[in-house]
């Protein structure tokens, strides 16, 4: 083996001990690791003007003698009467749809999983979901949210545990993962083609490592496929969640 490949191996350990760690896609994490070593020289600031620094300084004086009483979101409410939760029409005159019995929010914001039903949940991932891979996985998503408060906790439990804990009742067995590998193998090639393309690896063993079997080529045999449905599965739930803004 080659100093070369020894340094890829070794950063290859490094990018999946950073995924188990943190979660992140296997892009994210070969982009951490070797985004290490890229540190450009730092641009020195120059010093500001001395007529800028005067400038300054008068703006901040003016603020002050300006400055007025600071009106807090329940001040701001309490000037107003709410409407009920219904139809409304912007200022630009779209329609759009408030679900909020008063104007403040609690601390959360409209649409970000946690303030929306999961029915409401679901209905945004379907609305995300093109093609029959994403579609089979948000079917699946719906089933399991019953054990689950809301969609950001599943699916933060799916990318931080990994389908191989067993997570997915759907894909444990083999006859089940296998038959998701062939049913959905157009897109889960390419996923691994693109990931392949991204990381600079030259063999699906440089992605999943030992667990690769590099003597089944042609992806024939049960570990390959199985190991392929995961990933699959997985990253594309990641997508999905990138797609939402958890």
């Amino acid at each position: 083996m080659t100093q070369a490949q020894k340094t890829a191996k070794a950063k290859f350990k490094q990018a999946i001990a950073y995924r188990q760690k943190t979660g992140v896609s296997l892009k994210e994490a070969f982009a951490h690791i070797y985004g290490k070593k890229k540190v450009g020289a730092v641009k020195k600031k120059s010093a500001p003007k001395k007529k800028a620094v005067k400038k300054v300084i008068k703006k901040k004086i003016a603020k002050k003698k300006v400055a007025k009483k600071k009106i807090t979101k329940i001040d701001y409410d309490k000037r107003f009467q709410a409407k009920k939760p219904g139809k409304r029409k912007s200022a630009s005159g779209k329609t759009y749809y408030e679900n909020r019995p008063n104007r403040s929010d609690k601390g959360r914001l409209l649409g970000m999983g946690n303030v929306l039903t999961k029915a409401q949940e679901i209905k945004r991932l379907n609305q995300l979901a093109k093609t029959p891979l994403e579609k089979r996985i948000v079917s699946i998503l719906k089933y399991k949210l019953q054990d689950y408060n809301n969609l950001k906790s599943l699916i933060n439990d799916v990318l931080s545990s990994g389908l191989q804990s067993g997570i997915i009742s759907d894909l444990i067995y083999y006859k089940d993962t296998l038959a998701f590998y062939k049913r959905y193998k157009k897109e889960i090639d390419i996923l691994l083609k693109d990931i392949m393309n991204e990381t600079g690896s030259n063999s699906p063993a440089d992605v999943f490592g030992n667990k690769w079997d590099k003597e089944d080529f042609f992806i024939q045999d049960t570990n390959n496929r199985n190991l392929l449905a995961w990933f699959g599965f997985e990253e594309k739930t990641r997508e999905l969640a990138d797609k939402l803004g958890y």
